[in-house]
């Protein structure tokens, strides 16, 4: 059955590129057990720069095809994190998937004029936390955001275990940017406390979804590879070249994390589906949680 399920990501995707099969194969033999086992993922959709926050039915393709990746069953889902969305187009993605979306506005705007930011999708919430915009030192760049929801399984209201905090982020672009990621990281895992008292991961397990524009080896990230943080490729990577890139260039810069208080979840079948509809392509994953 993990041979199964794990093979689902060589199927076309029907936007058009055809998934990376070799990059996607699991890394561990783990059998799923679909009360536990959830899909989580993360995609930078290209939404303003690429789309010029067109929400059009490129939109369509690219969840048809991540419906695929689980044979037609959206309920594998756990969450989704999208990044560089303007507005309409995280709406759409929820629409097209059935799902719900939380989005965090960074003030930017997009080109026709739509907010600009990050969106999570997911069944349903317990609750969604008051989005943060990240530490910008120098003032430029743009601002960066976060957006959280503390989620559910699909059809499951009252699921076993800790709830999952689900979240979603973009970290700045730039080599000269390495202490501004910094800054971010640190505040995401260590400083940001959205309801005024605890941090992200003190009530039960974080998931971070996100483009965070630097390699596994880079300083910046050492955090959140700290303590009982896990990231969905497993060990840490020095490259180039990395097994599973996620960017058009080689790179990998885009990552599922979780840590905090009850996250000795296992993450297994993780892939990447390459797209013509983005420079980033859609990486997930399956984490077994005590979540179902």
């Amino acid at each position: 059955m993990t041979a199964f399920l794990c093979v689902l990501v060589a199927l076309p995707a029907r936007s058009g590129a055809a998934p990376e099969a070799a990059a996607s194969a699991p890394h561990t033999a783990h059998a799923p057990d679909t009360a536990r086992d959830l899909h989580v993922g993360t995609f930078n959709i290209y939404g303003n720069v690429g789309h010029r926050g067109d929400a059009g039915d490129w939109i369509r393709d690219e969840a048809d095809a991540v419906r695929d990746l689980t044979l037609g069953d959206v309920d594998r889902w756990l969450f989704i994190g999208l990044q560089e969305v303007c507005k309409t187009q995280g709406e759409r993605f929820a629409r097209e998937l059935g799902l719900r979306s939380a989005f965090v506005d960074t003030g930017t705007k997009c080109a026709d004029g739509q907010p600009y930011g990050n969106t999570v999708l997911f069944h349903s919430a317990a609750r969604i936390l008051p989005p943060a915009l990240l530490p910008n030192p120098d003032g430029r760049s743009g601002e960066r955001g976060i957006i959280c929801a503390v989620v559910r399984p699909a059809g499951r209201p009252d699921p076993a275990g800790p709830p999952v905090t689900a979240c979603s982020t973009h970290l700045t672009v730039g080599g000269s940017k390495d202490g501004e990621r910094q800054a971010q990281t640190e505040f995401i895992h260590d400083e940001w406390k959205p309801d005024g008292v605890h941090r992200l991961g003190a009530a039960g397990p974080v998931v971070l979804a996100g483009d965070l524009n630097a390699p596994p080896d880079a300083p910046e990230l050492d955090v959140l590879y700290s303590g009982n943080g896990s990231e969905a490729s497993g060990l840490r990577e020095t490259g180039p070249s990395y097994t599973r890139p996620t960017y058009d260039d080689g790179r990998k810069i885009d990552y599922l994390f979780s840590w905090g208080r009850g996250a000795s979840g296992r993450w297994h079948c993780t892939g990447t589906r390459r797209t013509v509809n983005s420079d980033h392509s859609f990486y997930y994953s399956v984490l077994s949680t005590g979540t179902g």
